[in-house]
């Protein structure tokens, strides 16, 4: 038997474990508040003419976006900018040789796989279809901002679109 008809036949048999996958992945995204090691304000750094790919290098390159690193930020905070407590510990981390301990917030369920390269270079999406328009966050992401991806809209997405939902094409 092809993998692809035993792979659908498989999701009809466990059509209710999919359900039960799905409340349990909408949950996880609902999880506590996170702490950031600092403060991020993407109000400031997006109002300096910045753009996401300038600090979540690799988002057109490769399936994960990526958080900013020290090598990144030093660019620009080597020296003082502002008056922000939190702002010196960039360069105490890069003193350290660490790297800032972001902590991602926003996850797909461990069944799904996401590639930012071909949502964002193939099919031309903004990160703010997903993501939100990130211009007056003022804080650091603490919790996810993507509550309403779910199968449904990234299905209609991909119609939309003329992508491929074909399970296997996110569900690998």
């Amino acid at each position: 038997m092809r993998p692809r008809l035993l792979a659908l036949l498989g999701v009809v048999a466990l059509g209710g474990l999919a359900s039960g996958a799905a409340v349990a992945w909408k949950a996880r995204q609902r999880r506590a508040v996170v702490v950031q090691p600092m403060a991020f304000n993407h109000k400031r750094h997006l109002a300096e003419d910045m753009k996401c790919l300038d600090c979540h290098k690799g988002a057109d390159k490769q399936a994960q976006a990526g958080a900013p690193t020290v090598k990144q930020c030093m660019l620009c905070h080597e020296e003082a900018k502002g008056t922000h407590p939190d702002e010196p510990k960039v360069r105490e981390y890069a003193a350290r040789g660490e790297a800032i301990p972001w902590i991602q917030v926003n996850r797909l369920g461990h069944d799904a796989y996401f590639s930012h390269v071909a949502h964002v270079n193939f099919a031309k999406m903004d990160c703010a279809e997903c993501h939100g328009d990130m211009k007056d966050q003022t804080e650091p992401v603490t919790r996810p901002q993507i509550t309403q991806l779910d199968m449904d809209r990234c299905m209609r997405c991909h119609k939309e679109k003329g992508a491929s939902n074909d399970c296997l094409r996110c569900h690998q």
